[in-house]
């Protein structure tokens, strides 16, 4: 069985593979994100995953590499992770009542023949409108570090959360679906769909 190379820290993405039964190792990476902007926050997104996929499989001769990029986009804005507690509460403020979208662009490369398959996955968010004292209050439990948007859906942001459309994986950081799909183009999947990986 081939052993998937995560090329990100994040601990939700982690967390989603061994959910999934999913056998990794872990690849830490830096790369210089805006550098690879383009136009549309899609095409970005992508570019961002291919990018980071392809600085991991430099380090090894075998193996499929997965990266993924994801942003959460509002009013024609990209929000990152919040710098501190004031530019968090700013966030939540902007999304409150309002519908956004979390883009995420996922790559996965194999690290040998250089073979590599790319999709985007977008979901929409509606938050409710919460009130001042909600937003305080949410700001103070430390939900929003570390967390593009200033928040987690899977945290205490769904308390404030009235509806999804597309992938609930895809907001988490890692939409599952398209995974699946590009793991199937490398028959890393069986194909009878009971979702186990098999020896490539």
């Amino acid at each position: 069985m081939d052993t998937l190379i995560l090329a990100s820290k994040s601990p939700r993405r982690r967390e989603i593979l061994h959910q999934l039964g999913i056998p990794f190792i872990v690849c830490n990476i830096e790369i210089d994100e805006a550098a690879h902007y383009r136009k549309t926050v899609r095409s970005s997104v992508m570019n961002v995953s291919r990018k980071k996929a392809e600085e991991a499989a430099s380090g090894f001769t075998s193996g499929l590499v997965l990266g993924v990029d994801t942003v959460v986009f509002f009013n024609g804005r990209v929000l990152g992770k919040p710098e501190n507690a004031e530019q968090a509460r700013a966030f939540i403020r902007m999304l409150s009542g309002n519908r956004h979208e979390v883009l995420s662009g996922i790559t996965v490369r194999d690290a040998g023949s250089g073979h590599t398959r790319s999709g985007c996955s977008i979901s929409s968010v509606q938050f409710v409108r919460m009130s001042n004292e909600e937003i305080e209050g949410y700001v103070q439990w430390d939900d929003w570090v570390d967390k593009a948007g200033g928040y987690a859906i899977q945290g205490r942001a769904a308390l404030f959360i009235r509806r999804i459309e597309g992938s609930y994986y895809n907001i988490m950081g890692l939409p599952v679906e398209k995974l699946y799909t590009l793991l199937r183009g490398f028959e890393y999947f069986r194909s009878d769909g009971n979702h186990l990986p098999v020896r490539r």
